[in-house]
């Protein structure tokens, strides 16, 4: 490869390293300027937000919590240890307390004993069981006997007359015999039953067939002690009137009667309600005063009680009377109750003005705040509100709700140098020194208030200065009479300015003393009063007059005849200050 190759490949590789260089500084260059606008507009949207704290806020929290996950991480660990240390020591105390107990067994053994529990549970659900069907035959079997009783009864009751006839016509023995015969019918009718009821044991085989059934399905025999004793039916209730009889002789009797019950005692409570009167305690609130008293009503509703008040011809209240558009606190349907309190609040129709525009208002005792809430009007912290929120309303207060809203925008404009005029006392009487400065450029934020939609006022106020302007500056000299500030030229004109001097504690025009630093003027052509530079002498104040004094003529004073002779006449440059600061 030659030595010309070497080269050109060897300068081609810089110049490419240096293009790569300068590609990397302009991406630089763009993220320093994006992240730049970033921050100007995080700032724009929060001015007062500390970026560099926030972050090192976020860090020590980040810090904080991997730590607490370190924490809670060894706390687990130390815990399964203590877990797994008790477990031990339970296991070994449980082996030496009962080294023969078999866990396992008497695990299965549960298992079974709630498996059996939940069949007896399953057949309990799914219909009549066994148990029932052997009560309903031990319910039969006992209305049997009682009939059969019954019979016997009636057979004691014949035996009985016969005997009281017997007597009045036979013998004693006749009767003894009578009544002999009488007792062994007796006892051969108290016999029939037993021979023909069956005894409560041959029940037995049903509880036996119960176990069977149960046995059928492939489950462990149940314990003694875990069979309901529900099996053993109880003996049936006999009502012995005949409501009883009615009313519990079957299901649908007794059906009948809760629901007969139930109707009993709506009816009742429903005529209770409308012809018992209700005491209630009424409070009426008006823009005034609050008054209390104690009603008695039948309304049963509280709309009914409000048209009951409002018809009333009786003076109820001292001071007011309800009316139709009162408000009360309750739901018109709510039920009046004993004891009842009732607030009623007084209510005018009025016209508000709510966004530049009327609407229906109704205004209520408290303040203006109560006022928009109860009448569901909105309004922000810029809204304009009148009277004030916690201001109290009477019946003559007209409620006005301005919205309120601002658009910002932003604007870059140039901004000329001022002007500034400085009373300077380090500087000769008489003597004024300029220096000029330079116009500036900057970004404004221009704030506009709109008032229900139209633009009453803008705010205009520096954001950022792109390069600061600097006031030109004119520096006057005081030395003679010690004034300084800052002012600004109202007027210059050309003063044709002669002397005069007075003796020591003469007055002006305007009954002030005259010294060094006051003036004589026409006060058509300079106003009194008004502070004055005059190039050659300095500050003057204008407290004078004079007969000569016309037009652009101002009269100077000095100290002496002599000074006057000096000064003479002559044609000056003055200015007339405003004070600024």
């Amino acid at each position: 490869m030659s030595t010309k190759t070497i080269k050109k490949k060897s300068r081609k590789k810089a110049a490419n390293k240096r293009q790569r260089e300068k590609d990397k500084e302009k991406i630089k260059q763009l993220l320093a300027e994006k992240e730049a606008e970033i921050e100007e507009a995080a700032k724009q949207l929060a001015p007062d937000f500390d970026y560099e704290a926030e972050s090192k806020i976020i860090a020590e929290e980040d810090s904080i919590t991997d730590a607490i996950e370190e924490v809670k991480a060894d706390v687990k660990e130390k815990i399964k240890k203590v877990l797994a240390a008790d477990e031990k020591e339970v296991e070994d105390a449980a082996n030496r307390i009962a080294p023969d107990f078999d866990y396992e067994t008497a695990a299965e053994e549960i298992e079974l004993k709630m498996r059996a529990d939940a069949h007896l549970v399953w057949q309990f659900l799914s219909g009549e069981s066994q148990e029932d069907q052997s009560y309903e035959s031990h319910e039969s079997e006992t209305e049997e006997v009682t009939i059969e009783v019954q019979e016997v009864e009636a057979v004691d009751e014949e035996v009985e007359a016969e005997n009281e006839m017997d007597e009045e016509v036979g013998t004693e023995s006749d009767v003894h015999m009578e009544n002999d015969e009488a007792e062994a019918e007796i006892e051969s009718s108290e016999d029939t039953p037993d021979v023909n009821v069956e005894p409560e044991a041959e029940s037995e085989p049903e509880s036996e067939s119960v176990i069977e059934t149960e046995s059928e399905i492939e489950l462990e025999p149940l314990p003694a002690a875990v069979i309901s004793p529900s099996k053993y039916p109880k003996p049936a209730y006999i009502p012995k009137t005949a409501i009883g009889k009615f009313f519990l002789g079957d299901r649908h009797a007794k059906t009948l009667a809760v629901i007969l019950s139930m109707l009993i005692g709506i009816i009742g409570w429903q005529a209770y309600d409308y012809l018992v009167p209700k005491d209630v305690n009424i409070i009426y609130r008006t823009y005034a005063a609050t008054e209390e008293i104690k009603y008695s009503t039948k309304a049963r509703t509280v709309g009914d009680l409000k048209e009951e008040l409002v018809k009333n011809d009786n003076d109820l209240f001292e001071k007011s009377k309800i009316l139709k558009t009162d408000i009360i606190d309750y739901p018109e349907e709510k039920s009046v109750s004993d004891n009842m309190t009732i607030t009623i609040l007084q209510a005018k129709e009025i016209k508000a003005r709510i966004g530049g525009k009327k609407q229906e208002f109704r205004l209520i005792p408290g303040t203006v705040e109560e006022n928009l809430a109860f009448n569901n009007i909105t309004y922000d912290k810029d809204d304009e509100i009148k009277p004030a929120l916690d201001k109290k309303v009477n019946a003559k207060t007209k409620i006005v709700v301005d919205e309120v809203h601002y658009k910002v925008s932003e604007k870059r404009e140039k901004v000329e140098a001022e002007s500034k005029v400085i009373l300077d006392p380090m500087l000769t009487s008489g003597v004024q020194d300029r220096k000029k400065g330079r116009d500036g450029e900057g970004i404004f934020t221009y704030k506009k208030k709109y008032v229900n939609g139209k633009k009453v006022h803008t705010d205009r106020k520096i954001k950022k200065w792109i390069k600061k302007p600097k006031d030109n500056e004119l520096r006057l000299g005081t030395s003679a009479t010690g004034n300084k500030g800052t002012y600004r030229v109202v007027r210059t004109f050309t003063a044709n300015t002669t002397a005069y001097t007075a003796r020591p504690g003469a007055t002006g025009a305007l009954g002030e003393k005259v010294h060094v630093g006051t003036c004589a003027v026409d006060p058509n052509f300079v106003s009194y009063r008004s502070e004055l530079w005059i190039e050659g002498y300095g500050y003057a104040y204008a407290n004078d007059c004079g007969g000569a004094v016309k037009g652009n003529v101002v009269d100077l004073y000095m100290n002496s005849i002599w000074q006057c002779i000096q000064w003479g006449r002559r044609n000056m440059t003055a200015y007339v200050l405003e004070r600024i600061d």
